[in-house]
């Protein structure tokens, strides 16, 4: 009983050690550029999250 509590323990702590961040790069600059009331800043000008995200994608908003 005791080793199942080791190895279901050592899983999870592998687990959150080799946790890789899955988040697209889209989704970065996002996070990068948000102002934290759910507006995206970016060079001076201010966009909702989702305007933001279709600009993005078009290829007019970058780092």
């Amino acid at each position: 009983m005791l080793w199942k509590a080791v190895k279901f323990l050592g899983a999870v702590t592998v687990d959150i050690l080799l946790d890789v961040d899955d988040k697209s790069e889209q989704d970065k600059f996002i996070d990068e550029y948000n102002d934290g009331t759910g507006n995206v800043d970016h060079c001076g000008d201010s966009y909702t999250e989702q305007e933001a995200r279709d600009a993005h994608s078009r290829g007019e908003l970058y780092k």
